[in-house]
């Protein structure tokens, strides 16, 4: 599979989390295709203008990574999307539905044997919504995000990772029915911190679990294969 065909697959899989993990070591095998299943739950507050709503958001997605080249990696990932509030008098009690879908860029920026240096930039978008006879509720925004981190084999199938982060989260909630507004929201740019644990299950297997900090907290559980 050519490194064009995972941004033509883009322009029809509309509905394909930031990207599940490091990548898979290629331990000298010729393997360029990086593929994930991951589920996540996201908590972080959203700045509305002189109010600040708390958000928990979940995502079941799939990730497609491949090589562009020995240090370069380009993918696509995204899937469903579901976003409950509190204080928020529209959504209070509801859980929005939607999609979420992003672009990555991975590169390996020092290699040893045993471990790694690599840097991360990802963007996302995530639009849900919720309607009834009265009522239409829709929320989206984009989500631009850096990572550094450093990966460390500490033996033949298991991989501890971490890092810092630094993003920020620009979207609108727009309602039309009862009530009648579009309003703004932000989670104003900010630093953070990742950390995982990344287990080889099979010759090319992995299942990891994975934390952050920062710009939202969360934890991710993720499943991947390389071809």
């Amino acid at each position: 599979m050519k490194t064009g065909a995972v941004f033509l697959l883009l322009l029809f899989l509309p509905g394909l989390a930031v990207a599940a993990g490091p990548l898979t070591p290629d331990d000298g095998r010729p393997s360029t295709l990086d593929f994930s299943l991951q589920l996540s739950n996201n908590k972080f507050p959203l700045e509305y203008a002189g109010r600040v709503q708390d958000g928990t958001s979940r995502w079941l997605g799939i990730t497609l990574r491949e090589k562009a080249s020995d240090r370069v990696t380009l993918g696509m990932y995204g899937g469903n999307a579901w976003l409950s509030q509190t204080g928020n008098p529209l959504t209070e009690g509801l859980e929005l539905d939607g999609f979420h879908a992003g672009l990555t860029l991975h590169a390996i920026l020092l290699q040893s044997q045993r471990a790694s240096l690599y840097g991360v930039l990802d963007y996302t978008y995530q639009k849900v919504d919720h309607k009834s006879d009265t009522q239409t509720i829709v929320i989206d925004w984009a989500q631009s995000q850096m990572q550094l981190g450093v990966t460390l084999r500490l033996t033949p199938i298991w991989r501890l990772y971490g890092g810092g982060s630094y993003g920020k989260i620009d979207g609108e909630e727009r309602a039309s029915g009862t009530v009648n507004h579009t309003l703004s929201f932000e989670r104003g740019a900010r630093p953070g911190g990742f950390v995982g644990l990344d287990l080889s299950v099979e010759p090319d297997g992995y299942v990891g679990i994975e934390a952050r900090s920062g710009l939202v907290r969360s934890g991710e559980i993720y499943f991947k294969h390389r071809f």
